[in-house]
């Protein structure tokens, strides 16, 4: 986490603590008003589509919000 020079020290700490639970398999940190986000994953987690998922899936965007729209969790 030191090569993200928005993070202070003990942001950087918390997410390498956050990063390292077994409960948490994604993490990702964007920076107020910019367009560059890092990416933490678990890559034993099988819930996370892999990067060549995410390249094959040929649905549009507008279809996977509406999916997420709908889901169960979503009248909460």
């Amino acid at each position: 986490m030191r090569g993200h020079p928005f993070l202070n020290p003990i942001e950087a700490a918390l997410i390498r603590w956050l990063a390292g639970s077994p409960r948490i398999g994604y993490i990702a940190v964007k920076q107020h008003s910019s367009l560059n986000t890092w990416i933490l994953r678990d890559h034993t987690d099988r819930a996370m589509p892999t990067e060549e998922e995410y390249e094959e899936d040929d649905e549009p965007l507008s279809m996977q919000l509406e999916r997420l729209y709908h889901l169960p969790d979503a009248d909460r």
